[in-house]
């Protein structure tokens, strides 16, 4: 592979990683600290077991209602089977 292919493949890849958003702030539930973070539309959401959880409004309380709502109904899916 020529070396100008080579690297302009890495600029592209290179582009298409994108960093790590920036928390805004965290709480804790129970053991685990959830981390709040905002993506590029300005929303912002939790990360909950691989899933994200938006927030109602973009407040550190609204999002730690957000989160125990949603673990709470993943308890009442897991009770039901």
């Amino acid at each position: 592979m020529p070396r100008s292919a080579a690297l302009a493949a890495l600029f592209t890849l290179a582009a298409c990683v994108q960093p790590a958003p920036a928390p805004l702030g965290e709480f804790r539930i129970g053991a685990e600290t959830y981390r709040i973070t905002e993506n590029a539309a300005g929303t912002w959401r939790v990360l909950v077991d691989g899933r994200s959880v938006i927030c109602s409004k973009p407040t550190e309380e609204a999002c730690y209602w957000s989160v125990r709502h949603y673990l709470t109904s993943q308890e009442v899916l897991n009770d039901y089977g």
